[in-house]
């Protein structure tokens, strides 16, 4: 791991950090694209509205790890137990809070992607990556292989299979470095996702 990489687990004073380090991280991704549309405000606007969504409902139920360099937040993982997948609906004020902030149009088409993804997921036990981002400024240093290495080693000690799904395709060598193998590839709003899996005890080089 980097030196300067400093990894802790995600606390709730720093959500909200968290929310916008994911919101610029995800920002450009293609399913992203395909599911907000062109315009970058309003892409960075309704990324913020879901992830703060998924952290507070996954808050208690998942491992969340801040990464920070030099002090400042670089990146975010959020992965959820054996068990965990999926997470339950949420409450009605966090639901509407994040319709009314994505629009209706968007919130439906996550839906899609979802349900799509969800009809394919795994149902051995096993520990869900469900999401890493770095922030921009970050990247290229380290930060996501850091975070990803750290969470590892708990599920390593598990000794579980664990699985994700990245729509870029730059993610899978990235992935393919630590273990994971090409299981399933699908498309959602014609973006092509790669489902990944890692064998239990899979270790790190």
């Amino acid at each position: 791991m980097d030196a300067d990489l400093h990894v802790e687990p995600l606390q709730p004073a720093a959500r909200e950090v968290a929310v916008g380090v994911l919101a610029r991280a995800f920002r450009d991704n293609p399913l992203d694209r395909a599911v907000i549309g062109p315009d970058v405000d309003l892409r960075l606007r309704s990324i913020g509205y879901g992830m703060r969504a998924s952290l507070q409902l996954a808050s208690g139920r998942c491992s969340a790890l801040l990464g920070s360099r030099a002090g400042s937040p670089a990146g975010v993982l959020l992965a959820l137990p054996p068990g965990s997948f999926p997470l339950p609906s949420p409450g009605l004020f966090v639901h509407l809070r994040s319709v009314l902030g994505q629009g209706l149009r968007v919130s439906a088409r996550w839906g899609v992607a979802y349900r799509a993804l969800e009809a394919v997921h795994p149902v051995e036990p096993h520990w869900y990556l469900s999401l890493l981002g770095v922030d921009p400024p970050h990247r290229r240093c380290r930060v996501g292989s850091g975070l990803l290495r750290s969470w590892l080693e708990v599920v390593d000690r598990d000794a579980l299979p664990s699985y994700l799904e990245t729509d870029r395709e730059e993610n899978v060598a990235f992935y393919e470095r630590v273990g994971f193998a090409v299981q399933l590839e699908l498309k959602v709003f014609e973006t092509p996702i790669w489902c990944m899996r890692r064998a239990a005890s899979a270790g790190l080089s």
